[in-house]
């Protein structure tokens, strides 16, 4: 008898370079950052563009294609150009996130998208200790969250519990994974994040049109 598993999409998780992680606290420290709110999904009062990030991160994020790539072949999985289109990051935005406040389950736009930790000023078991949860069956305080459809159709989720530990660290994964940030509880100080999306370049396409 042999046991045979049915194939599914991961995620990539790495330590971001301390150089680059760096630079992004000086990025999100600029003063009259344009906001992001009505593009994005998230019950967080503070969310701005961050583009000066864009040419800062981008050789790392195609380090992190090639891996996700070499794991998971996500872009054999995109079979409605009929050209070669190449890919680029295009939008970055940091997260400000107070206590109570949350991102609900989404996707977003593109292939890949990721979200980088910057600051989280708690500890999950603080959390989960402290947390409205404390006696749930999901005690999610404070965690950030993948939800997928297994074999049979039911929803699994991936729990990251995510807090100081995880500062400096990244997630990416395709841009249509669900996921969602669930509040904090224990801290008054602000949990703050990155993201961003990996597109498919049309533009040169579409000059080729006008030709």
């Amino acid at each position: 008898m042999n046991s045979k598993f049915f194939t599914n999409l991961g995620y990539v998780e790495d330590i971001v370079p301390e150089s680059l992680i760096n630079q992004l606290k000086e990025i999100v420290k600029e003063k009259e950052l344009e906001k992001q709110n009505s593009n994005l999904a998230g019950n967080i009062k503070k969310e701005f563009k961050i583009p000066k990030a864009l040419p800062v991160m981008k050789p790392y994020i195609f380090q992190l294609i090639k891996k996700y790539e070499d794991s998971f072949h996500l872009l054999d999985t995109i079979n409605y150009c009929t050209d070669n289109v190449p890919l680029e990051l295009e939008g970055m935005w940091v997260n400000f996130q107070e206590k109570h406040e949350f991102n609900p389950a989404h996707t977003h736009s593109g292939v890949y998208s990721f979200a980088i930790w910057l600051q989280v000023p708690y500890l999950i078991e603080d959390e989960r200790e402290q947390g409205p949860g404390k006696e749930s069956n999901h005690n999610a305080a404070g965690t950030f969250e993948f939800m997928y459809t297994t074999t049979l159709g039911n929803i699994a989720i991936k729990s990251l519990p995510v807090d100081r530990r995880w500062e400096g660290r990244i997630v990416f994964f395709p841009a249509k994974l669900h996921h969602q940030v669930h509040p904090f509880f224990t801290s008054d100080d602000y949990r703050i994040s990155i993201s961003g999306n990996v597109r498919l370049d049309t533009k040169n396409l579409r000059s080729k049109e006008n030709d």
